[in-house]
């Protein structure tokens, strides 16, 4: 059974991960052997709420999620649309900012590059097309911070090491970027930056 893409980031920041989830997700479901070439079609649908004790760019608080997300595969291909909405309040100051993330993923179900290094890892790269709002972050009830909108096709490459059963993210490569995307294009730098002053 395939795991939420949200349920695997373990509470760090969704909006980091919302340009890599589905690639780590597919990673991981790989690795467990689901994502297999000629999988059957498969449909999916999930509403989720939490809470829970968060910290984002080292300001700790807690974090309120609420989502929906579609997930279906037909054939080697997955195609996935969700909307998640997180507010984040700072314990020290009482700040919030509400982050927001709505938008459709889809690619290939299977890695499009794999290699054994011989060394006891294997090389893999994901290649996942996303379409929407990848990302908005604003202060609640006030001004949108930063905005990354538009499309982007992302190829992510990872090391799965066989001895420990795990994957570490190696390195990406964009194409196809239209619209805004400055947090992307600041190797997601751009999203602390204008965080921490909202929240001290």
């Amino acid at each position: 059974m395939r795991r939420s893409l949200f349920r695997l980031q373990g509470g760090r920041r969704l909006t980091r991960l919302s340009l890599f989830s589905v690639a780590a997700a597919l990673a991981a479901a790989w690795l467990a052997g689901v994502g297999l070439a000629g999988a059957p079609t498969e449909r999916s649908h999930e509403n989720f709420t939490d809470t829970f004790a968060d910290e984002l760019c080292g300001i700790p608080g807690t974090s309120t999620v609420k989502g929906v997300e579609n997930f279906s595969i037909r054939g080697t291909t997955f195609t996935e649309h969700f909307e998640v909405t997180q507010v984040f309040t700072a314990t020290a100051s009482g700040k919030s900012v509400v982050i927001r993330v709505a938008q459709r993923a889809s690619g290939p179900l299977d890695p499009i590059y794999v290699n054994d290094n011989g060394d006891g890892t294997v090389t893999f790269t994901f290649l996942n097309t996303f379409i929407g709002l990848p990302e908005q972050l604003r202060i609640l009830n006030g001004p949108v911070l930063l905005r990354d909108a538009g499309v982007v096709t992302i190829a992510s490459t990872f090391i799965y090491t066989i001895a420990t059963d795990s994957y570490a993210f190696v390195s990406r490569s964009v194409s196809g970027q239209h619209g805004p995307h400055p947090d992307l294009a600041s190797d997601f730098e751009a999203f602390c930056n204008v965080l921490i002053p909202a929240l001290t």
